[in-house]
């Protein structure tokens, strides 16, 4: 169910990043060369020398990637245990979205979560499009998100927030930038954390990329959460703004032990997941 390996003819940042911990040309192209490294550091370690960086491998080079999922009420009830057992590291919960709509059941998923061992995280689905003419709309939604998480309480080693970018309004990117902007700022800085956006390329196309390049450039500067369903070690349908991904939603219909139906699966980008956790404000 979870499986992710890097080998001969992959491409894109994940190898480059096994490149750059293995002193092989860092091109981004898994070849004969990187092939020929990858062989020679499992020779040193005593691993199964096949020239594919599975998770024995990429543990060694600290650059780990771990499976996780996103939920909502439309999940109903989760065993957190079954998928902790089944490997799953990571979960984030919907906690809201607009100004005042509260998703149902997410305090029984954190607490269960939590239970579990299963790193839990808070996510908020903006509405950019639905009051347009207030100019106080994102601090109303940012209030309705910081409300719920309140709930549940954000502790250290949480994942950070995330603003879901899946909605906006299609005659004005600007706009839609702007409210972003503003939402993460705000929860940002009520959470000491910097958030996460979650988007994909069809969104950025409908309601980001005709904004102002600097505003695009302030919004680049967030992780990415990126929605792109493809197989492979790299999502395929990339937007234009962001350099990088840190978590990939690479299917919207898996089947998850612990989870009734369907369930969104993610990938972290290797070596990415204590970055994206909640720091301790006890260290500088």
């Amino acid at each position: 169910m979870f499986n992710y390996t890097l080998r001969k003819g992959n491409k894109g940042q994940e190898v480059a990043r096994l490149q750059s911990k293995i002193g092989a040309k860092a091109d981004g192209d898994f070849g004969p060369k990187t092939e020929k490294a990858v062989k020679g550091y499992q020779q040193n370690w005593g691993l199964s020398v096949d020239g594919i960086a599975g998770p024995n491998t990429l543990g060694l080079l600290s650059i780990k990637v771990y499976p996780g999922v996103d939920l909502s009420s439309w999940n109903g009830t989760v065993d957190f245990k079954k998928m902790a057992t089944a490997g799953v590291k990571y979960a984030w919960v919907k906690t809201s979205e607009g100004t005042t709509h509260v998703n149902p059941g997410f305090e029984k998923k954190f607490e269960d979560a939590r239970k579990a061992s299963v790193i839990v995280g808070a996510y908020h689905f903006g509405r950019p499009d639905t009051s347009p003419n207030d100019p106080k709309d994102w601090e109303k939604e940012a209030d309705n998100f910081l409300k719920q998480l309140d709930k549940v309480g954000l502790e250290y080693n949480d994942l950070i927030p995330v603003l879901d970018v899946e909605k906006g309004m299609k005659t004005d990117d600007n706009h839609n930038v702007e409210w972003c902007l503003k939402w993460l700022d705000k929860v940002g800085c009520e959470t000491g954390t910097r958030p996460i956006i979650y988007t994909a390329r069809w969104a950025w196309q409908l309601f980001i990329m005709r904004a102002d390049k600097d505003k695009q450039k302030q919004l680049a500067s967030y992780p990415l959460w990126l929605a792109s369903y493809n197989s492979g070690v790299e999502p395929k349908r990339k937007t234009g703004l962001w350099k990088q991904w840190d978590i990939w939603q690479w299917t919207g219909s898996g089947k998850v032990p612990g989870a009734k139906g369907k369930c969104d699966q993610n990938w972290m980008a290797g070596g990415q997941l204590e970055r994206l956790r909640v720091p301790n404000p006890n260290i500088p």
